[in-house]
């Protein structure tokens, strides 16, 4: 049957279901079965209600993969054993088909018909085209028709999508993780069409140990972020909740996952964040911490069009009200899905003006905030973010505990946590950093008992800073402020000799306290974001000159060739941006010179810049695969850990037929942990079965054996990293076809 459907998903692309194989069905000599690309109806649609459920049939399979509805076949065994016994010819109107789903989805669905006749029976069958990549999923806008009083075809709201047993809607997290997915037919042979029919989004989101190194759970939250995407009528929505429940990660999360499905209509994705301003005591005053992209209204409006394209001469003499037009005016030239991190730092007028914006961008515009205050008059608009429930609670609890070398904990005692944590991530962190200190499970919980919010969570982070030497909590206030920095300016602010910065470091390291990314070229150091909050809160408190380090910090250096850090990073997007949309006219050569001369303007080079030196490298005609292996390898060895690059590496590698070469790519990205564990697994078992084929599929081949052994072992570990139904049945399909490869190779 495996191989019956990936000759479906062939016919599915040439619109034409091949007769052959309906022949067989009627003749016994196959076992032909419904599946994702198929559904069997013994009869015709008859008055507007069994056509309403038709048009839902259809659109079932076009937000999948698209497929066939074949009328004339008789189910005898439920979804196992299936006879032709024929229809009447003439009698299906496709054309109040068409007109129906255009009234119903408010589109146009691509159909067609073909009639199949043989030996006296007679089938109808409609083929669906498959839904676009990125294009958002077809869903109902009005109630279809009645059969009964409250039984409708379908509601108002509904997206339709067809599994692999049947047809179903769109609910939970995995299923709009399935709808938004390249929904490529499940093959074991990659070609190198399969890589470069669809590239992310553009993008500045910041390197996922900035923000979320590793993220857990939320799947509900997902989904009701997937949903939200779809509603053509919202165009703002605010994640809030408390500080330490993950709003900045589930926003990430999203916006990256936006970015790299490429979804429509958007051209690009945009992050912006802003800082808390923190209380300095020595000074009794507020002051912005370093490394904000907006810090009022004003300069949230400025990053929104320069992010579109504007430069500096464009704001003069603009007030708040006019920028906020000019951001406006740019959005509509440019679908952009936008995240606004941090909202609440903005002073309260405007915070009402950020969300103002929201309301009036264009449709092709949707906007992301995350606040802890609801500021917002519509509850519609807003996810209110809860602790994690208890099945990711566990997972998260997981992930902990072997991160910080802890023994795993019995199931009670894990409810315990969760009923005294509130599921809260921050709380849970801060109480097992307690038990690291030397407390058993039951005594942290027992001395967190009766503390709360903020001041819970800044006490058990300061038991744990006591322990630190003053070198240590100097290096650890400046990485949090920072959220991220390299050793050469960690040594520039701190101004400590070699020894001792190279001993406060590996402390800070023993205690889990800070990251350090294994880069070859660039030391760099990262904390883990809820961490870097608490510092910041507890900063005046830590015995150090935490005032002095902020203001060095603020002093930022400059490039070689004069041009500050800040200058430097909008002279590489804007670079960047003007190439990209070279490239999107089909001017390759014209997008790589850009970016190279904006790369002799700089004395080092720049991770993004060699990432776009790669990107756009693909894009020559022929492609120059070999030179964007070089320029990814150094963006590698530079520390550039975005999976746009991983991505666009394999394809390079992949494409040139430097298969071991792709493989080590794969085997880098879950190093990295960056992209979906499962995906990077299936594409290694793709690699090895390129590797059997090169071996050759003669009899007893023992290198072929091996290629296939090592793919089906990493299609296993696939599916165990999936966390989806769908995609675990997709990969069952796969390692059965591989076995099957096997068996025939073996003989």
């Amino acid at each position: 049957m495996t191989e019956v459907v990936a000759q479906l998903h062939q016919c599915v692309a040439s619109g034409s279901l091949d007769q052959e194989i309906l022949d067989e069905l009627k003749n016994g000599m196959v076992k032909l079965s419904e599946c994702e690309v198929l559904d069997f109806k013994q009869q015709l649609p008859v008055g507007d209600f069994e056509y309403a459920k038709t048009v839902r049939d259809l659109v079932a399979l076009h937000n999948s993969f698209g497929g066939f509805l074949v009328f004339g076949v008789k189910e005898v065994e439920k979804d196992r054993d299936f006879e032709i016994v024929s229809v009447e010819p003439g009698k299906l109107n496709l054309a109040k088909l068409r007109d129906m789903a255009r009234s119903y989805l408010g589109k146009d669905l691509r159909i067609a018909l073909q009639s199949i006749s043989s030996a006296n029976t007679y089938l109808e069958v409609i083929w669906v085209a498959k839904r676009s990549q990125g294009e958002l999923p077809a869903r109902f806008v009005k109630n279809g028709p009645e059969e009964k009083p409250k039984h409708l075809a379908f509601k108002k709201g509904d997206t339709v999508f067809r599994r692999l047993e049947g047809n179903g809607i769109a609910k939970e997290a995995e299923d709009f993780d399935f709808l938004f997915s390249v929904r490529r037919p499940p093959s074991l042979f990659l070609s190198i069409d399969d890589i470069t029919k669809d590239e992310a989004l553009d993008h500045n989101l910041p390197d996922r140990a900035f923000v979320c190194s590793r993220f857990v759970g939320r799947r509900i939250d997902i989904g009701d972020l997937w949903t939200w995407l779809a509603d053509d009528f919202s165009r703002v929505r605010l994640i809030a909740g408390e500080g330490g429940l993950g709003k900045s990660s589930l926003a990430y999360r999203f916006a990256e996952e936006i970015a790299t499905r490429g979804v429509k209509p958007f051209e690009q994705v945009i992050w912006l964040t802003a800082k808390a301003r923190q209380f300095i005591a020595a000074v009794d005053m507020h002051r912005d911490t370093s490394r904000t992209d907006f810090h009022d209204a004003e300069s949230l409006f400025r990053a929104i069009a320069s992010a579109h394209g504007s430069i500096d001469s464009d704001f003069e003499g603009l007030n708040a009200r006019e920028m906020m037009e000019l951001a406006l005016q740019n959005c509509a030239t440019m679908p952009t899905f936008i995240v606004i991190d941090d909202v609440d730092s903005l002073s309260p007028p405007d915070q009402q003006r950020a969300l103002e914006f929201g309301m009036r961008a264009p449709r092709s515009t949707k906007m992301l905030l995350t606040t802890r205050i609801n500021f917002s008059y519509s509850p519609d608009n807003v996810l209110k973010l809860e602790g994690l429930r208890r099945e990711e609670f566990a997972e998260y609890v997981e992930v902990l505990r072997s991160r910080y070398e802890l023994p795993q904990l019995e199931n009670s005692k894990v409810d315990h946590l969760h009923d005294v944590s509130n599921g809260s991530p921050l709380f849970t962190d801060s109480l097992l950093r307690l038990e690291r200190r030397g407390l058993t499970i039951s005594k942290a919980i027992q001395q967190w008992t009766g503390q709360q919010g903020m001041e819970a969570r800044k006490a058990a982070l300061k038991r744990e800073v006591d322990y630190l030497s003053k070198p240590a909590r100097r290096v650890l206030y400046v990485i949090s402020l920072l959220k991220g920095c390299i050793y050469p300016e960690l040594a520039r602010i701190v101004d400590y000799a070699e020894q001792t910065l190279g001993d406060a470091l590996v402390e800070l390291s023993s205690l889990f306290l800070i990251n350090m990314p294994t880069v070859a070229k660039q030391a760099s150091y990262t904390v883990d974001p809820n961490t870097a909050l608490l510092v910041m809160e507890i900063a005046p408190n830590l015995g150090i000159d935490h005032s002095s380090l902020m203001a060095k910090a603020k002093s930022s250096g400059s490039d070689a060739v004069g041009l500050t850090k800040q200058k430097r990073s909008q002279a590489v997007g804007l670079a960047i941006a003007q190439a990209s949309a070279l490239a999107r006219s089909g001017d390759a050569k014209g997008a790589l010179k850009v970016i190279q001369a904006a790369a002799k303007k700089l004395t080092n080079p720049h991770v993004d810049l060699l990432l776009a030196n790669g990107r756009f490298s693909l894009k020559l005609n022929p492609p120059n695969r070999a030179e964007a292996s070089q320029f990814f390898e150094q963006a590698y060895e530079l520390g550039q850990r975005k999976l746009l690059m991983f991505d666009l590496w394999f394809e390079a590698e992949y494409g040139r037929s430097s298969f071991e070469g792709a493989l080590d790519v794969a085997e880098k990205a879950l190093e990295s942990r960056v992209g979906e564990e499962w995906q990077w697994h299936e594409r290694r078992a793709q690699v090895h079965i390129a590797l059997a084929h090169r071996a050759g599929f003669r009899i007893a081949s023992d290198r072929a054996l091996r290629e296939i052994d090592q793919a089906i072992n990493e299609l296993r570990k696939a599916k165990e990293n999936s966390e989806s139904t769908i995609q675990q049945k997709q990969t069952d399909l796969l390692i059965e076809r591989a076995f099957a490869l096997r068996k025939q190779i073996k003989g």
